[in-house]
């Protein structure tokens, strides 16, 4: 009779205890979403983030531009081996072109091309992005990096404030 009536206790406050215990769960949850929707607008926007792909910039011809970071970038001059800083990133795509500009689409890669008209002919001229660097003035400045492009080094100038 004992043992039962401590049972029945026991289960009573264990009901109790998951009771309190949800409704704090409840309460902290009610929390942090409260001070997430106090927060939401200070987030950082970069004016500078540009909505254009690798892809986009080559099908329109600037081959001159890179995006990274979200941040597009014009290509300027050839830059030495010893003016590249420490690596800061990476761009590690490959596209193809052929004499024209015209991308080669990733389908038309993976099958055979065969044409048997000599002025058809599409040359495959590959573009290789690589490693980006710092420059050696000020290895945590974006506004200008190194990008490799082709096994060469470019300095790259952030294009502020894109417009189309």
């Amino acid at each position: 009779m004992f043992l039962k009536r401590s049972v029945n206790i026991l289960g009573c406050f264990i009901v109790l205890f998951m009771l309190s215990a949800c409704q704090s769960l409840t309460k902290f949850k009610d929390k942090v979403v409260e001070e997430t929707k106090k927060t939401m607008h200070f987030t950082d926007d970069n004016e500078n983030d540009t909505s254009e792909t690798m892809e986009s910039l080559i099908d329109k011809g600037k081959l001159d531009q890179v995006v990274y970071d979200d941040q597009l970038y014009h290509l300027k001059e050839k830059v030495d081996e010893d003016k590249k800083g420490k690596v800061i990133g990476a761009i590690g795509q490959t596209f193809f072109v052929d004499g024209d500009g015209k991308r080669w689409s990733e389908e038309e890669l993976k099958e055979p091309y065969i044409s048997n008209n000599p002025d058809e002919i599409r040359e495959k001229k590959p573009l290789r992005y690589g490693k980006v660097y710092s420059t050696n003035e000020d290895s945590d400045a974006k506004d200008e990096i190194i990008v490799e492009f082709n096994r060469e080094y470019y300095r790259a100038v952030l294009i502020k404030n894109e417009k189309e």
